[in-house]
């Protein structure tokens, strides 16, 4: 018999239960990766596949053992124990810690109830998006190589039903990543399987060696697949700190446009690639390991579209990084492709997103199409005293849309116009009536999803914090919590008011040594944009200057009781702000 620990955090508490296991049942499982490129595998792309001939069946914990051996076999081993939680409609949110080793990659999965609809997101040290799984099913899982250790925090969060669920962490030393999607029998919802033809192989060939002039050198073979027009397909990174990397797509026949676009954990476009020729390609060095996205799009044909990825030799040979037990780290890039991808789950990771920070869902979602150039409005019955937010999200297609909101007179409440495919605008009403939420193609063309959110919990609260400044700061401190955060009670919050866009506000803090925490800077109304800065003896040693929005959090470990700067900036727009800290103990980064 094996023991089970069984731990449920729920709103970060762990209630800790007991049980036993069954001796599991012994399985075949055979290794290997999918067919790319020229026909070889290539497992830095795809993963190791395990459970062929093995489908996950019966019940949760009857899954669980089945995974144990498949897991085992391919190499990965627990862990610690598996934990086992209950999700209901009044508590649909668990989150687990895992203390993540640079050099390893992990396989992550969740084992719910039959008819349930469970996602998972995973969370870095700096609480950046490092993986996620917001497909409709009860068994979300994701497997990464960690560009860099620390504390994750495993978020699971129900969609639909109700029940108990197992979660089951698994790790493995080197760079091989899993891909489970044979032992959930989803084997028929991946995309075909191209083989490279000739001509692109030749394009292939100038590729390598227009980048081998700039040290560049071409990490395995390409991923191809067959996509339609509009589809996009995802990757995982895993890139290390000052290592410069290259990525291209090329186009098989019949496609006459591929679209490239690199993104970080928080979402934000660092580079992109979107002409209208055939292949694309982009250039990154990273400022920061971590965790990113690679986003490949085929906005207009359909065919094979084949992705590469290059690094960068330093001047003089290879460099050698290592891990902090002093053991060799590969810095080639790992791309892992995502489960999921598409409109439809696009959708769900920013509707699951927003349900974390306490929304609720106003109405059933909209749909629609639009060409470049052309606009929509959609309106919304909106109540008197009451805090919104709308979101829309576009497909492969879609390479920038503006979203706005009017009020029946006619006045802009609120306006995103970053560019990006996933806009989001906020409002606290001052009076009922038919709004209208206006949705603009400045880019691209394409289908799009519609969602609205109400603030369930007022639109004031502590400290005298009331409207957009209220809700902002409520809602990072519902995703705070949820990664095991508290509010310092050492620290009161600091308000203050930036009455011209390029005024600055700063304070002084005093942080514990010994201690992680996350600093909270929310904007309020006419806030469209803040920067935050953290500075010890004149030197910058945090900063958020480059992400788009009104309210952020900056991370940052003491290793010794320091005084600190913090100077906040109203980038776009002005008006009020207000900046608390929290804390997360015992959380070495």
């Amino acid at each position: 018999m094996r023991t089970l620990r069984l731990a449920l955090l729920l709103t970060a508490i762990f209630a800790v239960l007991a049980a036993t296991g069954c001796r599991p049942r012994r399985y075949v499982v055979r290794g290997g990766g999918e067919v790319s490129g020229n026909g070889q595998t290539d497992q830095r792309t795809t993963g190791v596949e395990v459970g062929q001939g093995v489908v996950a069946h019966g019940t949760p914990r009857e899954q669980l053992d089945q995974y144990d051996q498949v897991l085992r076999q391919a190499g990965y081993e627990p862990v610690g124990p598996a934990t086992r939680g209950v999700l209901s409609t009044e508590q649909a949110i668990a989150a687990f810690p895992i203390d993540v080793r640079r050099g390893y990659c992990y396989a992550l999965t969740v084992f719910g109830s039959a008819g349930t609809d469970v996602n998972m997101f995973v969370l870095d040290p700096l609480g950046r998006d490092a993986s996620h799984n917001v497909l409709p099913d009860e068994h979300p899982w994701a497997s990464f190589c960690a560009a860099r250790g620390g504390r994750f925090v495993i978020r699971v969060q129900l969609a639909r039903g109700e029940g108990e669920f197992f979660f089951a962490p698994y790790h493995a030393r080197g760079r091989r990543p899993v891909n489970l999607s044979a032992f959930f029998g989803t084997q028929s919802t991946a995309a075909q399987v191209a083989t490279i033809d000739a001509d692109t192989r030749n394009r292939l060939g100038v590729l390598d060696q227009t980048l081998g002039g700039e040290r560049y050198v071409r990490v395995g073979e390409p991923s191809g697949v067959v996509l339609g027009e509009r589809q996009e397909r995802a990757f995982q990174l895993s890139l290390q700190r000052s290592q410069c990397y290259a990525f291209a797509t090329l186009g098989g026949p019949g496609t006459t446009d591929t679209d490239l676009q690199l993104v970080d954990g928080t979402g934000r476009t660092l580079q992109v690639d979107e002409g209208t020729g055939r292949d694309a390609l982009v250039r990154f060095c990273a400022t920061d390991t971590a965790q990113y996205r690679l986003q490949v799009r085929l906005p207009a044909g359909s065919g094979p579209v084949f992705t590469i990825a290059y690094a960068q030799t330093p001047q003089g040979g290879q460099a050698v990084q290592t891990d902090p037990q002093g053991e060799q780290v590969g810095t080639d890039p790992v791309l892992t492709e995502s489960v999921g991808g598409g409109l439809a789950e696009n959708f769900a990771l920013l509707d699951a997103d927003m349900r974390a920070r306490g929304y609720e869902t106003l109405g059933q979602s909209q749909s629609g199409q639009l060409g470049q150039g052309a606009q929509q409005d959609f309106p919304v019955e909106l109540e008197d005293d009451k805090c919104y937010a709308l979101l829309a999200v576009g497909d492969g297609g879609v390479r920038g849309m503006t979203l706005s909101l009017v009020d029946p007179g006619g006045q802009v409440v609120d306006l995103d116009d970053t560019g990006g495919s996933r806009p989001t605008v906020r409002a606290c009403t001052s009076r009922a009536g038919r709004y209208s939420l206006r949705i603009s193609m400045a880019n691209g063309q394409g289908n799009y999803m519609l969602g609205a959110y109400r603030w369930p919990r007022g639109t004031r609260g502590p400290f005298g914090l009331e409207g957009l400044t209220y809700v902002r700061f409520s809602e990072m401190t519902a995703l705070l919590e949820t990664e095991g955060f508290q509010f310092d009670t050492n620290y009161e919050p600091q308000q203050g008011r930036l009455r011209r866009e390029g005024q600055e506000g700063t304070h002084t803090i005093e942080l514990t040594g010994g201690q992680c925490y996350s600093i909270l800077v929310a904007g309020g109304a006419g806030v469209r944009d803040l920067d935050a800065t953290l500075t010890r003896d004149g030197r910058e040693v945090e900063s958020d200057t480059t992400t788009r929005g009104a309210f952020l959090a900056l991370r940052h470990c003491v290793g010794q009781t320091q005084r600190f700067t913090l100077t906040i900036r109203a980038t776009s727009g002005s008006g009020p702000y207000v900046s608390q800290i929290f804390t997360r103990a015992g959380a070495a980064e």
